[in-house]
């Protein structure tokens, strides 16, 4: 019977996307710490399951990376998820909303609507209110429809997504059809709808890292009628996100693999991390692997795909 875990690894975000020889080296080697820790205890199964939540678009990647290698030092599973939507927190959770509300009240035709009311909560020195308007200018009807339906792309992600064949998405799918044919009507060819597929409802998710820098591209864009005129493509994203992870999963390897060299500037990161995790027993071993190499697989991919941007 095939783990959990080893179809984890070949997934198409972590390893699979290597190329299949190098996926079954990887498969290959922790399928050893596997065997050398079984058979694992119910709460080293639990501490997989939650290990498998993290990736490194988090946006509280750090903290998660951090929360996971204490609960594997103990041997205590965390009782939750790490990753996705469990890891938001009120406060990123309320900018989210701040976002959301704006647009929604820059979209109504009353001075003072019940948006407004709301905004005082969430955005009370309309830092958000005021960065959203800039960027939006005078209101036009395509721009309010392209408005309209990116409120709805938010809306997916403020319950949870919806499910197939909720009420939510029975009635998503139908009002946004409607928009695009309106949009199209009035902006024929225009890239910024057909770029708003590829950012809407599946990249917009408030657990990501680049969150918010995906709603303000979507925003000027609308703003300024033309996509990413005003904010280009970076191309580096993937660059810096690699180098977040490579701090943090070196030390652990070297933990895992028995490794004495620390480099001397670095030597009390490298301690704190070995404190974390404790007295080198199988199962601590295999799960830290565990842990490590799926984000090692989705650092190497970020570079790949940053380089492929720089050419």
């Amino acid at each position: 019977m095939v783990e959990p875990w080893e179809e984890e690894v070949l997934v198409g975000h972590r390893w699979g996307c290597h190329g299949e020889e190098r996926g079954r080296e990887e498969l290959d080697r922790l399928r050893r710490l596997w065997d050398e820790a079984r058979p694992l205890s119910e709460a080293s199964r639990k501490l997989v399951e939650e290990i498998r939540t993290l990736e490194i678009c988090n946006w509280d990647l750090e903290n998660g990376f951090t929360t996971l290698l204490r609960a594997i030092g103990k041997g205590e599973p965390l009782g939750r998820s790490v990753g996705h939507l469990a890891s938001m927190s009120d406060g990123r959770w309320k900018r989210i909303w701040a976002y959301y509300l704006t647009l929604r009240d820059w979209l109504t035709s009353v001075e003072k609507s019940s948006y407004t009311a709301l905004l005082r909560d969430v955005d009370p020195e309309e830092e958000v209110k005021e960065h959203i308007e800039g960027m939006l200018g005078e209101r036009t009807e395509l721009k309010e429809l392209y408005v309209e339906r990116f409120c709805r792309c938010l809306e997916f992600w403020l319950g949870g997504i919806p499910p197939e064949g909720s009420p939510q998405r029975t009635a998503h799918e139908p009002a946004a059809k409607v928009l695009e044919e309106r949009i199209r009507e009035l902006d024929p060819g225009g890239r910024i709808l057909s770029a708003m597929h590829l950012e809407g409802d599946g990249r917009l998710e408030p657990c990501s890292h680049k969150a918010f820098r995906r709603y303000d591209i979507i925003v000027s864009s609308i703003g300024s009628g033309e996509w990413r005129k005003v904010m280009p493509m970076r191309g580096t994203d993937g660059f810096g996100r690699a180098a977040l992870l490579e701090r943090l999963i070196t030390p652990v390897e070297t933990w895992v693999e028995e490794r004495g060299e620390l480099v001397k500037d670095e030597e009390a990161r490298y301690q704190e991390t070995f404190a974390l995790l404790g007295e080198r027993k199988p199962e601590k071993v295999f799960l830290a692997a565990f842990l490590t190499s799926i984000l090692r697989a989705q650092a190497l991919s970020a570079i790949k795909r940053a380089e492929e941007r720089n050419k």
